[in-house]
């Protein structure tokens, strides 16, 4: 379950990638594949090959590639074909279309079909190289506005907008695979007084801190996000690890923390629990309402623990 999990939260997580790419070469002509191959290859690109789209597919399975060249005319899964159905799967896997027959099939209908570069045979190494680092960089340029769509741009998590999209494909999962799952809603306490007092940069400090210890404390297939000016959010699959000891070890991690870092405040936080019940399944709001509820009725009993010791 947490494999699929981190599966799906990765293919649906942008990267901005570096320089240097794997990519999948689909021709079934020999001296083609070992042409675009060696092209690549000297630019300090990793290639992979197959000869038909079907043998794509396949490799695109088991592993992950950042582009793909493809020939039109092959046996058993043509470039078009191929392209359309990995516009499907893979929606933001950029496709570079190449072919020798021009008249019939236009750069219209090879765009038309997902692809995002068109090129004719023949060409020289040095308009296939540039055609190439163009839709790469087209491509990188992409990823990275909407990474930053996506991400908190202060503490680096997930941004509002982001946990929803991610959340409602974990709870179609989690229905699916009948797991339960377990949502931590974290607010952190007397933000305001730490602006009010030491400034807005100390508060800022103080909420990057905390998203620091989060990404500490959970697992890379947990869903950390930051939603408010003070509202974090950690989605993950329930365990026999109960809910209580999760936050007793975060509130230990926030102690030791403060114990090391010399500030003119404590970090403290307010955490509430909700579990998504494959049996009974609800939605993202729903989910959300119960653990913010259940987070205020702690910072209530803490408020008065503090007014009253």
């Amino acid at each position: 379950m947490e494999d699929k999990l981190l599966s799906l939260k990765t293919s649906q997580t942008p990267e901005v990638a570096s320089s240097h790419y794997k990519v999948l070469i689909v021709d079934d002509e020999d001296s083609m594949r070992s042409l675009m191959g060696t092209i690549l290859t000297r630019k300090g690109h990793h290639c992979e090959t197959a000869i038909n789209g079907l043998e794509a597919l396949d490799k695109l399975g088991d592993a992950t590639f950042d582009a793909v060249i493809t020939d039109i005319v092959m046996p058993e899964l043509d470039g078009i074909s191929l392209t359309k159905e990995l516009s499907k799967r893979f929606q933001r896997l950029p496709v570079m279309i190449i072919t020798g027959y021009g008249d019939e099939y236009s750069t219209e209908s090879a765009m038309a079909s997902g692809a995002r570069e068109f090129i004719k045979k023949p060409f020289s190494t040095t308009e296939f190289a540039l055609r190439f680092d163009k839709m790469m960089r087209e491509h990188r340029a992409e990823e990275t506005l909407l990474l930053l769509s996506l991400t908190d741009d202060l503490t680096g998590l997930y941004n509002r907008r982001r946990f929803f999209v991610l959340t409602e494909q974990y709870l179609k999962v989690a229905t699916r695979e009948k797991k339960r799952l377990l949502l931590l809603f974290i607010d952190m306490d007397d933000l305001k007084w730490i602006n009010d007092h030491h400034g807005h940069h100390e508060g800022d400090q103080a909420l990057k801190d905390l998203a620091h210890i989060l990404k500490q404390n959970f697992r890379e297939s947990d869903i950390l996000a930051r939603i408010g000016g003070d509202e974090f959010v950690v989605l993950f699959v329930s365990t026999d690890e109960n809910s209580e000891r999760l936050v007793t070890r975060l509130h230990e991690n926030i102690r030791e923390y403060n114990d090391k870092r010399r500030r003119p405040y404590r970090l403290s936080i307010s955490v509430g629990t909700a579990t998504f019940d494959p049996q009974d399944p609800i939605s993202i709001d729903e989910l959300l309402s119960m653990a913010d509820a259940s987070m205020y009725a702690q910072k209530q009993k803490k408020r008065k623990k503090q007014a009253f010791p």
